[in-house]
């Protein structure tokens, strides 16, 4: 099964690139170079086309955004008939919109998407094209390839890798006492206790954006689900196990217990993602349960100077067994309810995108925010591959809602801000969470 092998695929990806040289963008300038003009032999369309792209909302930048506005210039520059019209929208309204635009005829040319469960209803539904045939498939790394998958045939290209983390203040844990990241449960605990009578804040998290929530909470439950049953989500499927399970109930009560013992900034509810990024940079919290994705945001100069560092929450107990995320970030998907000569014009960017020779690739590789798997390419940031390095001896996860029905998250998400208000307990969400399953199964 794809989800049961991921975790041993991903190492190998990792180890991959490990191995890359760090100078790829010195030597892919070089090609480029050498090369008159990348993408020969692309033809123009024959008339002018409108394609419609839609991404989830990147990180707020003063630089220019890949998707926004060098994908579009580089495309035109290069096909002055396709003109490419961005839409961004934020994870928590990202999803729903675009199965709405698809229902009613109306879905993207070209969108970004997740991977496994979370795709599967979109193929079923045959929205989206069979990119099987791709010429540049094989530069992706496979195993990262096979999780868009279904039925032998591949509907994604994949934008690369991400892990979910915790970024940290060194400087303050250094101030109680602590020179390195936690390595089980009791040391974090004990962390936030300390910060906390520090007068500091221990962690900032943005739960007025819900999605966010699932970044703490997938942490907590990679050591406590996986660390005892790797097969949980198979078994999900099958009646086996639920998430009214006892190891769910305990990873919902950890995330609980930051909140009820005052580890958690005060009024999570009304801040945003961003605002609580903001508060992070500024060195008014310790600690931010966010992603690799982050990293832009996150090494942002604030009104504070400090060094950073990341580790996975430790949800296990002393000598128990500790899991940490990482997963396929996102993918390509083409529509296959476009007309001919806007599958023609998709075919053309996507050709034109992944040529290690164009300077729409070499854009790619400088300003995205995923782990990039496709073959010669390195992730030039030292704190993401020392990360990566530090943890390869220990079993990872995906995100763990690659593994359920769409809805099934947002549920999570939803009943979980009612804990924070005190309105509902861990055992209530474990409950909506198999009740939503149920229903979308």
């Amino acid at each position: 099964m794809k989800r049961k092998l991921l975790s041993v695929l991903l190492s190998t990806v990792m180890l991959g690139t490990m191995m890359c040289s760090t100078a790829f963008a010195a030597e892919n300038t070089e090609a480029a170079a050498q090369t008159e003009s990348a993408g020969d032999g692309l033809e123009d369309v024959s008339e002018p086309v409108t394609l419609s792209l839609m991404v989830t909302t990147r990180p707020s930048t003063d630089a220019k955004d890949f998707y926004l506005d060098i994908l579009p210039e580089l495309v035109h520059e290069k096909f002055p008939n396709i003109t490419i019209e961005v839409e961004q929208l934020p994870t928590d309204q990202y999803k729903q919109t675009v199965r709405l635009k698809f229902a009613s005829g109306e879905g993207p040319d070209l969108f970004t998407w997740w991977a496994q469960k979370q795709a599967e209803d979109l193929v079923t539904a045959d929205y989206v094209r069979d990119l099987s045939g791709f010429e540049k498939l094989d530069k992706f790394t496979p195993s990262i390839t096979e999780t868009y998958s279904f039925d032998g045939k591949t509907y994604g290209l994949p934008l690369g890798t991400s892990f979910l983390t915790t970024w940290y203040n060194k400087d303050m844990f250094k101030e109680v006492g602590y020179d390195s990241y936690p390595t089980n449960w009791d040391e974090f605990i004990d962390i936030c206790a300390k910060l906390k009578d520090a007068g500091y804040t221990p962690i900032t998290c943005g739960d007025n954006s819900s999605f966010v929530i699932q970044f703490a909470m997938y942490q907590i439950g990679a050591s406590v689900i996986y660390g005892e049953n790797f097969d949980f989500d198979e078994q999900l499927y099958t009646g086996e196990t639920k998430f009214t399970d006892d190891c769910w109930v305990d990873t919902v009560s950890k995330l609980q217990y930051l909140y009820d013992n005052g580890y958690v900034v005060e009024d999570s509810l009304g801040l945003s993602q961003d605002q609580s990024r903001q508060l992070f940079v500024d060195g008014e919290a310790a600690m931010i349960f966010d992603g690799s994705f982050g990293y832009a945001a996150l090494m942002n100069e604030g009104a504070a100077d400090f060094e950073r560092g990341m580790f996975c929450v430790p949800s296990n107990g002393e000598g128990e067994e500790f899991v940490y995320n990482w997963t396929p970030a996102n993918a390509l998907f083409t529509s296959n309810t476009s007309d001919e000569l806007h599958q023609q014009a998709c075919d053309l960017v996507m050709k034109y995108w992944f040529d290690e020779t164009s300077p729409l690739f070499s854009e790619w590789v400088a300003n995205t925010t995923d782990i990039i798997c496709y073959d010669g390419v390195s992730d030039p940031r030292d704190m993401i591959n020392e990360y990566l390095e530090r943890y390869s001896d220990y079993k990872n996860i995906y995100n763990l809602n690659n593994a359920w029905p769409e809805g099934v998250s947002d549920e999570m998400c939803s009943i979980f801000q009612e804990v924070i208000t005190g309105d509902s307990i861990a055992e209530d969400v474990c409950q909506a969470m198999q009740d939503k399953f149920e229903e979308l199964s």
